[in-house]
């Protein structure tokens, strides 16, 4: 044993000769082609995301993006209201007969929007951050041009951080930051089109995360102070820009004012705490509140509906609990937490000493902010009652982030030193540790060539030209839908309502009102809702008239018996 343990000091002696070194370009090497890989899995798996206006999310992201362009174009601030004389008439009927609010302000509206009793209008529920971001692209082209963005950024930040890490021969931590960009990479492929912003929050996130460690880093370099003040200022720009994309990231803020926070507890205008949180002010919270205040009409509401702006409850936790924790849609990146974890205990195990420098960041501060950074956010959604698998991926991948480059910051900035087992145990307990601190770089190694190999040829786009039919079309017609509502107003300027968004007493007023008008109501049957609501208009003794299909989804026109729906009674309707 005791000849074991000599081999062992010998072999680490070795690592630190030239020789050493090589094996350690070796081993970055190795890392960047992962990456490589990574990038091109990434980009074969983006070629199959379409743009097209479907839905919520891509329609109400795509139509900000155009109201953007427009806005530019002529010299203005952009409008996300939407208006018609059809809207009008049904908010003016809704308020006649003085229908709750929450019954009828997201059925006179498509998807990704609802009327603001306030601003007295139907806008849009998202805050303009993401919009932004495709706007920097040309329409039809923007979600491609925006992932081919992240991944080319996500590409040149992993080489830059290999070769600083090769001069400084911070061999673990390159693995680590290696997996967090292989994470993010593996998270833009997947998201395809459940929701843009996570498209455009990846990589103002990484570049916020890179400046606040960048800061940290000139900070422990005497005469740098001014440098590192920039650097985290505009860092809190970026993170105050990713609030815009997705508001729900403010939850990641408080981790890293954690991170920031300076050794005295005594914040002053010196410290990096105050160009960070100047940041986020300026480009996130002001026009957070300047877009409430256009969109709500009060700077104080949120624009998001009810449903999605509630306060956290405590009945949804367990069944969020296994959604996020347990082996459901929001817990499929979880892995990359474990494995990190592990890759760090091997590492503070391997490198057990380390010589003191002026760094104003030590493991334990790292820590408290990552478990800060990931448990804010996870706990609000675990006590919201609507789960979405892409709800976590900021926390996750911002936590992964996080201790990722805090170690990389740490190991750069210091150099180990004279390692000393005084056991037999403790060489055989290094050996393990080393395997444990090269963990996620091999986790990142084998899974890019596997990903690579298995999906080698891009996945087809499939190919969509949207048509409205003429009898939909008509001026007069009305269109009760549920999917397709957002997409019949941006490709056909024509308004479509979400009639599922109510109770049936609500939907018979409206089917009474627009009969007594005498104008043509039909019906697309784009989701199970609406043929529940097929099976609904049957019992009111309404007749369903197939007329056609539009984007493969048949639609009715409806035809009501004399007296209209048969449970309604209407009086004193607008004209």
């Amino acid at each position: 044993m005791v000849d074991a343990f000599a081999w062992f000091t010998r072999w680490q002696r070795w690592l630190q000769s030239r020789s050493g070194r090589l094996l350690g370009y070796l081993w970055l090497g190795a890392l960047a082609g992962a990456l490589l890989l990574s990038a091109q899995y990434a980009y074969q798996g983006s070629l199959s995301v379409e743009e097209y206006a479907f839905a919520c999310d891509p329609f109400g992201y795509l139509r900000m993006a155009r109201q953007v362009r427009q806005a530019v174009a002529n010299l203005d601030l952009p409008q996300f209201h939407l208006e018609s004389s059809q809207t009008r008439l049904l908010i003016d009927l809704m308020q006649l007969r003085e229908v709750p609010l929450g019954l009828w302000e997201e059925m006179v509206a498509p998807h990704a929007h609802h009327y603001f009793p306030r601003a007295g209008s139907v806008g849009v529920q998202y805050p303009p951050g993401t919009g932004l971001m495709l706007a920097f692209f040309p329409e039809g082209h923007a979600v491609d041009g925006l992932n081919q963005a992240t991944i080319a950024l996500f590409l040149v930040t992993g080489f830059l951080v290999l070769i600083l890490a090769g001069t400084r021969r911070a061999w673990f931590s390159a693995g680590f930051v290696t997996m967090a960009l292989y994470l993010g990479l593996v998270m833009l492929r997947k998201i395809g089109t459940d929701s843009y912003s996570i498209n455009a929050a990846l990589a103002p996130l990484l570049l916020g995360f890179l400046c606040i460690f960048a800061a940290l880093g000139l900070r422990s370099s005497p005469g740098r102070d001014r440098a590192a003040w920039v650097a985290a200022f505009v860092g809190g720009c970026l993170l105050g820009f990713t609030i815009l994309i997705r508001l729900p990231v403010i939850f990641l803020v408080p981790g890293l004012l954690m991170l920031l926070w300076p050794q005295s507890w005594r914040p002053s205008i010196r410290d990096l705490l105050m160009p960070f949180s100047l940041g986020i002010v300026v480009t996130g919270l002001v026009p957070l509140l300047a877009h409430q205040y256009h969109t709500t009409g009060a700077w104080y509401l949120p624009t998001y509906g009810g449903a999605d702006s509630a306060p956290p409850r405590l009945q949804p936790l367990w069944a969020n609990l296994r959604y996020y924790l347990g082996g459901g849609r929001g817990s499929q990146h979880n892995w990359a937490l474990f494995v990190l974890l592990i890759g760090v205990g091997g590492l503070l195990i391997y490198c057990a000493r380390h010589k003191r420098t002026h760094l104003d960041l030590s493991w334990t501060r790292l820590s408290g902010s990552a478990l800060t950074l990931w448990g804010l956010p996870t706990v609000y959604f675990l006590t919201h009652h609507i789960a979405i698998s892409y709800y976590s991926i900021p926390a996750t991948f911002g936590a992964v982030l996080l201790v990722a480059l805090g170690a990389l910051t740490i190991e750069c900035c210091s150099s180990p030193a004279a390692y000393r087992t005084r056991s037999t145990r403790g060489g055989g307990l290094r050996w393990v540790a080393l395997a444990l601190a090269l963990l996620p770089g091999i986790a990142t190694l084998v899974p890019a060539w596997l990903a690579y190999a298995r999906d080698a040829a891009p996945i087809a786009r499939p190919a969509r030209h949207f048509v409205l039919p003429a009898d939909l079309s008509a001026e007069h017609a009305w269109v009760w839908a549920d999917l397709l509502s957002g997409t019949f107003w941006y490709y056909g300027n024509k308004p479509a309502f979400k009639i599922g968004f109510t109770v049936p007493d609500t939907r018979a007023l409206v089917y009474g009102f627009v009969s007594e008008r005498g104008e043509p109501q039909y019906l697309v049957r784009d989701s199970a809702t609406m043929q529940e609501i097929m099976q609904e208009i049957s019992h009111m003794g309404g007749r369903l008239e197939p007329r056609g299909e539009v984007e493969g989804h048949p639609y009715f026109l409806i035809h009501w018996p004399k007296g209209g729906p048969i449970s309604t009674p209407l009086r004193d309707a607008p004209s």
